[in-house]
């Protein structure tokens, strides 16, 4: 490649020594071995022989941990355990945190998957970004001790702004497993929502979320550790923070919108069943009704009052406006955990996958009088009923079942008025093989990444539109009789869109021979920004001008400018060079806009 095309040769050749690069050697340190990690996580390593070189857990789980690793093959792997008064805290202790890290230096640690009790990932997470640890986290991304109090949902927010600070610092990526993002069922939908608002200028105007853990927890399951509403916080801030996500990325749909239409403010009114409440639906009489034995817990003669436990349901009603305070989009959230089961037994069983559980999903999406997407994903058994190798399960009622159904006002948009899709048929046969489910394989395609380095879905900073959505629905369950503001603006300005910027590249310059003079270029972790000045021979002009580029994507000619004087380009030349020194991306993004 000529020397002319210098920002063009800069970008291909840093592509070039990112793909020659030899590929590390993986070596996992995965902290916290709890079901949800014994299924996915260590499933996956022993599928794809992926190194579990170190496992982080509590003192008092120490012999099951070795007891565990050692039947499924974790022969090598090595256990540091940390004191179980330390689970709670936000930060380790100065000497067992040099401990730790003088393990993973001695194991060659590359990666970090952090997959505890969600109120220890804050400690987790900021040890893993100050030490340059890649590191994946389960959803929510932190969570605090007596969330039903506004100052702890307060800290919550700021520990994910401390959180992003720390990444953008040291430059580590910080990943959340919200596995709905590399859902192909999922992935479609957004596709096809984003095709049509972007075209006709259309946005989504209702978002109808449902989703039914299906996990009927009695009375004498309520002080356990896994998903425990004994500390103060309940669906919101477990699989609700899945759905959460799923509304910010269509929200995000909606940005690509002219000005007017775009959305710059949120409202939510929100309501709950407590487990109060759940006992005066289902009380003691009905238990000893049902049930021929019970447990001691219900010869009491006066349950507990659950009155500081965490939320079964959420139901939260959420407007989305413009600058004008006209509503764009409406949204519905239902988020349950109390619903149908399978579970008709007194006796508790493994509350992760076999007490009962089974999942209900449900979207419904309408782009104005456009298009409707519907998602429908209904189960009607547990996991461990499943019929390996039956289509079966991805019919109604399934383990798998999840259709897609569109339907389109064919005389306007054309295509088909009612469209069936089958998740199944989104995949290739061999994708399939060995799987879970789609589900866990979605979060095995996040994981792939993850490890290659290549994740552009997920990272903590696109999290910020869900934060500011899950900690206004929780305080708006606080003060139940006024709505409670969710600040969208500039977390929906917080994601990059490169193909949005190239209505602004006026005039493309590569074919002109050009002489390079002078370059500039700043990197982080998420994207590069490249500022040259050249000579274009043929007009004896001064060329100055901005390229963006992210891992796979990059787009040059930005606030292009020609110029007949020499000083005067280099003038400029400086300031876009000051420009990117000292603004973010952002703000950088939005002179683009303007320019």
């Amino acid at each position: 490649m000529q020397k002319e095309n210098k920002e063009y040769y800069v970008l291909e050749t840093i592509k070039k020594i990112a793909n020659e690069a030899p590929p590390k050697k993986i070596k996992v340190a995965l902290v916290g071995l709890g079901p949800h990690a014994k299924r996915i996580y260590s499933h996956y390593f022993q599928k794809h022989k992926i190194n579990l070189a170190l496992v982080v857990e509590l003192e008092e789980l120490k012999e099951s941990v070795k007891s565990y690793l050692l039947e499924n093959g974790f022969k090598k792997t090595q256990l540091f355990t940390i004191e179980n008064k330390l689970k709670d805290k936000e930060k380790l202790p100065k000497k067992i945190e040099q401990k730790l890290l003088n393990v993973c230096k001695s194991l060659n640690i590359t990666h970090f998957i952090i997959s505890t009790e969600p109120k220890a990932h804050y400690m987790y997470l900021t040890f893993a970004l100050k030490y340059h640890y890649p590191v994946l986290t389960d959803k929510p991304i932190t969570v605090n001790k007596k969330m039903q109090k506004m100052k702890n949902i307060k800290k919550l927010k700021k520990q994910y702004l401390k959180l992003i600070k720390l990444s953008n610092k040291t430059n580590t990526p910080c990943y959340v497993m919200c596995q709905r993002k590399y859902h192909k069922g999922y992935e479609y939908i957004k596709k096809i929502a984003s095709e049509i608002v972007v075209k006709y200028q259309i946005p989504i105007t209702y978002i109808n979320i449902y989703h039914c853990d299906g996990a009927w927890e009695m009375p004498h399951d309520l002080l356990k550790e896994n998903h425990p509403y004994k500390y103060g916080y309940g669906k919101l801030f477990h699989s609700g923070y899945h759905f959460i996500d799923v509304l910010s990325d269509l929200l995000k749909i909606n940005n690509n919108l002219k000005e007017s239409k775009k959305i710059t403010k949120g409202e939510v009114y929100s309501s709950r069943l407590s487990l109060n409440d759940e006992l005066a639906i289902f009380n003691k009489e009905d238990y000893q009704r049902l049930f021929k034995t019970l447990p001691s817990y219900y010869s009491q003669e006066k349950f507990p009052k659950f009155n500081k436990f965490g939320e079964k349901n959420f139901y939260g009603s959420l407007d989305f406006k413009n600058k004008k305070n006209h509503q764009i989009t409406h949204c519905n959230l239902n988020l349950l955990h109390d619903g149908f089961s399978r579970r008709s037994w007194i006796k508790t069983r493994n509350f992760y996958k076999e007490n009962g559980r089974v999942r209900h999903e449900y979207l419904n999406i309408q782009i104005g009088p456009l298009m409707n997407i519907q998602v429908h994903s209904y189960q009607s058994k547990e996991i461990k009923d499943r019929v390996k190798g039956s289509e079966l399960e991805e019919e109604f009622g399934g383990l798998e079942h999840f259709d897609i159904h569109i339907f389109r006002n064919k005389g306007m948009i054309g295509g088909k008025a009612h469209e069936i899709i089958k998740l199944r048929d989104l995949y290739k046969k061999k994708e399939k093989h060995n799987r879970l489910g789609y589900n866990e394989l979605a979060r095995e395609d996040y994981l792939k990444l993850f490890f290659k380095g290549k994740s552009e879905k997920g990272e903590l900073k696109e999290h910020q539109l869900g934060i500011e959505i899950l900690t206004s629905c929780a305080k708006s369950l606080k003060k139940k009789k006024k709505p409670i503001k969710i600040k969208v603006k500039k977390a929906l300005n917080n994601s990059i869109d490169l193909k949005h910027y190239k209505k602004y590249v006026k005039e493309d310059y590569r074919d002109k021979e050009r002489v390079h003079l002078k370059e500039y270029v700043k990197y982080t972790y998420y994207f590069s920004v490249y500022i040259a000045l050249e000579k274009i021979k043929e007009s004896d002009t001064y060329l100055t001008f901005i390229s963006l580029s992210t891992k796979k994507k990059s787009i040059g000619g930005l606030l292009a400018k020609e110029s007949s004087n020499k000083i005067q380009a280099f003038l400029r030349f400086n300031l876009l060079k000051l420009l990117v020194t000292v603004l973010k991306l952002e703000t950088i993004l939005k002179i683009i806009e303007k320019h």
